[in-house]
């Protein structure tokens, strides 16, 4: 009987651990946003692309403070053009990840390979990212440069 009772037991909590652990490879996740972040902002060069266009796509991979500042960048940017190097490929590395519920407090590094007038130039940063999830899905809410 006993024995039972503590299979019973056993088989809740990994049932439990199951239905309720997130497999998430957080520094995979953030990784896969940033390049998709970038390759959106790519879009920036193409002659058509517009806001909602911009909004549709960024609201894929962003929310919060981070979208609104995106989407206030877009426009600005939009309306006074500049000169804008395009993202070629961007590599992250994380130092240290905090996952706490359905946030996520990561520090790393990212090295922007960018295209230059000339030539590619590399960029090495690092960053304070803050991700959400929300609904199943991971969005970057903040983006900060770390001096």
């Amino acid at each position: 009987m006993k024995k039972s009772i503590l299979y019973l037991l056993l088989l809740v909590l990994l049932a439990s651990f199951i239905v309720f652990s997130d497999p998430t490879d957080l520094d995979v996740l953030c990784e896969e946003l940033l390049v998709r972040r970038a390759e959106i902002w790519n879009n920036i060069l193409i002659e058509g692309y517009g806001y909602s266009d911009f909004y549709n796509d960024m609201t894929s991979v962003a929310a919060g403070k981070l979208l609104v500042e995106d989407l206030e960048t877009f426009s600005y940017l939009k309306e006074n053009p500049t000169g804008m190097e395009r993202v070629i490929a961007l590599e992250f590395y994380e130092e240290s990840i905090e996952k706490q519920g359905d946030n996520a407090f990561i520090k790393g590094k990212i090295i922007w390979i960018m295209e230059g007038n000339e030539d590619t130039e590399i960029i090495e940063s690092d960053y304070e990212i803050t991700l959400e999830k929300h609904n199943k899905d991971w969005y970057i809410t903040g983006l900060q440069p770390v001096e």
